[in-house]
C-alpha cells in the first residue's frame, strides 16, 4: 500500500506492506498535513515512519470513525484522572514517533476509535483531532458561553479554535494575517478584534506575538497556547504581572468530565456540518504528497487545511 513520510527536507511517498498485529483494522478516506508535519518536513528530520496523526476512516465493519491518535497505559495516575494525553508509562503518538495515517490502511487499538455522528463526513473527520485541542484548551480553562475569546493566527488550529469557541456560545474576535483566512473565519462566526478579551488563544506561535495576546487580555484572563513553540516563547513581564494573567499550553487532549475531548470534536462537526468545506482547503491523492506539503507551507497560496484524500 501506499505510505508517506519525511527525510532530510524531502517528502517520499513509497510502498510499504498492509499492517498487521492485533487491533482493529481502519481503511483511511483522509488525513491532514498538521504544523507540526510541516515543522518536523522543514527541520531535515528523519521521519522513518508513516507520517499523520489527523485522520479518520472505516473500519472493516463499515463503521465510520475519527482517530484519537496515540497510545497510552490506561493504569497510571494521569490515565485515571483523564489526562491520558500525558501517560508517564506508554504513550506514543501516531505519525510523530510511530506509524501514522498518511497511509491508505492502518490497525489501531479500539479505545482510539471515536464513532462518527450521521452529521458528520468521514472525508472532512480528520479535523476531529484539531478540533479537539482547541476544545480542550477552552474546556480545561473554564470557558463558558460568556467569555470573550480572541484568537490570534488564523492557520487551521486557529480556524478549528473558532468552531469551538462558537460551539460553546463564545462571542469571537480573530486576528489573521491573510485575507482568505478572515473570509474563513467570518464564515465559522468570529468578527474583527475589537477590545479586551476573557481568553486569548495564540494559535500563531511566531516571536513576538505575545505581546499582542497580552494587549488583549483582560486582567485575570487565560491566554491559552494552541501553537507549539518548539525553542523559547517570549513572555513579556510587566503586562503579565499588571494583569496577572494565566498561560494555559494545550498539549493535545484528553478526557473531561468523563467525556473525551475528540468525542466534543466530532459532536462540533455534526453541529456544523460546514467546518469541513470551510477549513479543509485542498485535498490531494498519496501520490501528490510533495504538492500537498508545498501547498500547505505556502499560506499566500489560500491553503488553510491540506489533507490527503484516498478516495481521488
Amino acid at each position: 500500500m501506499k505510505a508517506v513520510n519525511y527525510k532530510n527536507g524531502k517528502v517520499q511517498v513509497f510502498n510499504t506492506p498492509p499492517p498487521n498485529g492485533d487491533g482493529v483494522l481502519v481503511n483511511i478516506l483522509t488525513s491532514g498535513i498538521c504544523g507540526t508535519d510541516i515543522h518536523l518536513f522543514s527541520s531535515d528530520l528523519e521521519s522513518p515512519h508513516i507520517a499523520g496523526h489527523e485522520f479518520a476512516g472505516i473500519t472493516e465493519n463499515g463503521k465510520p470513525v475519527a482517530i484519537e491518535p496515540y497510545t497510552r497505559c490506561g493504569d497510571c495516575g494521569s490515565c485515571k484522572s483523564g489526562d491520558s494525553h500525558l501517560c508517564t508509562n506508554n504513550f506514543s503518538c501516531f505519525g510523530v514517533d510511530s506509524n501514522g495515517g498518511m497511509t491508505e490502511q492502518m490497525i489501531v487499538p479500539e479505545y482510539c476509535l471515536v464513532p462518527l455522528k450521521d452529521e458528520v463526513q468521514t472525508k472532512d473527520a480528520c479535523l476531529a483531532e484539531p478540533l479537539a485541542v482547541a476544545f480542550h484548551g477552552l474546556v480545561r480553562t473554564n470557558t463558558k458561553a460568556h467569555h470573550r475569546i480572541a484568537v490570534v493566527g488564523a492557520g487551521s488550529i486557529g480556524l478549528c479554535a473558532v468552531a469551538a469557541a462558537r460551539y460553546i456560545g463564545c462571542e469571537v474576535g480573530l486576528h489573521a494575517k491573510y485575507d482568505h483566512q478572515m473570509d474563513a473565519g467570518e464564515r465559522l462566526g468570529a468578527t474583527p478584534i475589537s477590545g479586551t478579551y476573557d481568553r486569548v488563544i495564540d494559535c500563531a506561535g511566531v516571536t513576538g506575538i505575545m505581546e499582542l495576546c497580552q494587549s488583549l487580555a483582560n486582567p485575570a484572563a487565560w491566554i491559552i497556547l494552541l501553537s507549539v513553540y518548539w525553542d523559547q516563547f517570549d513572555m513579556p513581564g510587566i503586562p503579565a504581572f499588571v494583569k496577572e494573567l494565566k498561560i494555559f499550553p494545550s498539549m493535545m487532549y484528553g478526557q473531561t468530565n468523563g467525556v473525551r475531548d475528540i468525542e466534543e470534536a466530532v459532536t462540533i462537526l455534526a453541529k456544523n456540518p460546514q467546518i469541513g468545506d470551510i477549513i479543509i482547503s485542498h485535498r490531494f491523492p498519496l501520490d501528490a504528497a510533495k504538492e500537498a506539503f508545498n501547498t500547505a507551507r505556502n499560506r499566500k497560496s489560500g491553503a488553510i487545511k491540506v489533507v490527503f484524500d484516498n478516495t481521488l
